[in-house]
């Protein structure tokens, strides 16, 4: 073997990335698709969580301020304890709709049933979570 052929370059017949022009566009845009979505959907479920957890605290510091001070409290007042319960966590509540039943009456020794509901949608469409009615009920008996 010479040395001339040795050290001779060995050229490629055809360029190396001939055709392959574009595919790290095509395969950031499938895999960014599919982060995002991912993204969006841990987001839905996330806010899905917090504000059904909103929901039941905010109906548990309802009830238990009813069954508390059941003389004192008034549908108004339980109601206004519950949107000050559950404001800190859903922000403003004013999609919330809230019930308070005295089963039988207000005396010590009944029950008292707070129940709120909230409309809830996704951030995203590609969810399948949809469009839900979020609600919470809590039962207490009454004993001041």
């Amino acid at each position: 073997m010479s040395p001339a052929t040795k050290f001779r370059l060995r050229l490629p017949s055809r360029p190396r990335f001939l055709g392959r022009r574009g595919t790290t566009a095509v395969e950031f845009a499938l895999v960014a698709s599919l982060a995002f979505g991912f993204i969006l959907m841990t987001i839905d479920i996330g806010r899905y969580l917090a504000d059904q957890h909103a929901l039941d605290y905010g109906v548990a510091a309802a009830a238990r301020y009813a069954a508390v001070s059941s003389k004192s409290a008034s549908v108004d007042s339980i109601t206004s304890k519950f949107d000050s319960a559950a404001s800190g966590l859903l922000g403003n509540c004013a999609k919330c709709q809230v019930s308070v039943t005295f089963s039988p009456n207000y005396q010590v020794g009944s029950n008292v049933t707070v129940t709120a509901s909230l409309p809830w949608s996704t951030v995203s469409p590609l969810t399948m979570l949809g469009s839900k009615t979020l609600s919470s009920s809590t039962t207490m008996t009454v004993v001041h």
